[in-house]
C-alpha cells in the first residue's frame, strides 16, 4: 500500500444507512431486475464513521468518510476471531495530482483491524466495512496493481472464501471498463483485473462454511438501482469480491455498496452511474 499509517484522527458517530439509488441497469449473471427513482443527492462536506450490529451473529458493519485530504483512520476492533473486508466504495477516487494515489478499505495494524480513507483532492470518498466472526485459516492480504499478472491467493478449499479488502489508484478507475476482483478457476483463488492506468486492490481469504451465491449488478450511466443479494434466514453476510467503474464523483452516495435490508432479510447491493459490483455471500 501506498500510504502512512500511523496518522488517526477521528470522528463523530452517525447513524448507519442506505445510499439512494436510481433506475436501469444491465445486470450479467445470476440477478434479476433493480428499479427505482433517481435522485441527486449532494455530497455532505464532513467526515463520519457509523457502525450497525446486525443481529445475524456477524462481527460489524462498518462506514467512513472524509472530503479532508490526507490519510484518515480508525479502529474497529480486535482481529481475533474477525476478519473484515469490503462491502462499499463510493465516491472520488481520481488524484488531484499526477502519480498520486487515492486509496480506501481495511487493513490489520497491532492487532486490530483498521479501515481508512486516504486522498489528496478534497472530494468525497467512502468506504464500507463488514467484519465476519471468524479468523479461521485466515490467509496473508495479497496485493495486485495494473501491468501484472493475476495474483495467487492459495488453492480452492471446501470452505476458503476470498473477498476484496482495499482499492487504490492513480488514475485507475475513473472508466466504466476499469475493474479489480477475486474470483478462482476451481482449482487457485486469484486477485487481479484491468484498468487503464495505474490502480489495484487488496484480498484476504478466510474459512467459512458455506458458499450462498455470487452476483454482478452493473448500472446504467446515468442511473442507479438496489438489488437483491441472498436472503438471510440467519448467520448469512455478502461481502464485496469486486468493484469496477468510474469513481471520478464527489458524492458519497455514487459508488457501490452492499448493505443488510432487515426489513425484508435480504442482502441488498446498491450501483449508480456506470459503476459494477461483484458480490459473494457466505454462512
Amino acid at each position: 500500500m501506498r500510504m502512512v499509517r500511523f496518522t488517526r484522527k477521528l470522528f463523530l458517530a452517525v447513524p448507519l444507512g442506505l445510499f439512494a439509488v436510481g433506475c436501469g441497469g444491465d445486470p450479467m449473471m445470476d440477478a434479476g431486475t433493480g428499479t427505482g427513482e433517481d435522485p441527486t443527492p449532494s455530497a455532505a462536506e464532513d467526515t463520519s464513521l457509523a457502525s450497525s450490529e446486525q443481529a445475524i451473529g456477524l462481527g460489524g458493519t462498518y462506514w467512513w468518510g472524509t472530503t479532508s485530504n490526507g490519510f484518515t483512520s480508525t479502529s474497529i476492533g480486535t482481529a481475533t476471531g474477525r476478519t473484515c473486508f469490503l462491502s462499499g466504495i463510493q465516491g472520488n477516487l481520481k488524484p488531484a495530482t499526477a502519480g498520486s494515489w487515492s486509496s480506501a478499505g481495511v487493513f490489520l495494524y497491532g492487532g486490530s483491524w483498521e479501515m481508512f480513507v486516504s486522498h489528496n483532492n478534497s472530494k468525497a470518498l467512502s468506504t464500507g466495512i463488514q467484519c465476519l466472526s471468524t479468523a479461521t485459516n485466515r490467509t496473508p492480504e495479497v496485493s495486485w496493481y495494473q501491468g501484472q499478472a493475476a495474483k495467487l491467493l492459495g488453492a480452492v478449499t471446501s470452505q476458503r472464501r476470498c473477498f476484496l479488502t482495499q482499492v487504490e489508484a492513480a488514475g485507475g478507475l475513473t472508466a466504466n471498463a476499469d475493474f479489480v476482483r477475486v474470483w478462482n478457476d476451481g482449482l487457485n483463488w486469484y486477485l487481479g483485473g484491468n484498468m487503464a492506468a495505474a490502480g489495484g486492490g487488496t484480498a484476504v481469504c478466510v474459512d467459512v462454511a458455506t458458499d450462498q451465491g455470487g452476483w454482478l449488478w452493473i448500472a446504467g450511466n446515468p442511473g442507479g438501482f438496489t438489488a437483491n443479494l441472498a436472503y438471510n434466514p440467519g448467520g448469512v453476510a455478502c461481502l464485496l469480491s469486486g468493484i469496477g467503474g468510474n469513481f471520478s464523483t464527489s458524492d458519497f452516495s455514487d459508488g457501490v455498496s452492499i448493505d443488510y435490508n432487515s426489513g425484508t432479510r435480504y442482502w441488498e447491493m446498491t450501483v449508480t452511474n456506470g459503476k459494477r459490483g461483484w458480490g459473494n455471500c457466505v454462512n
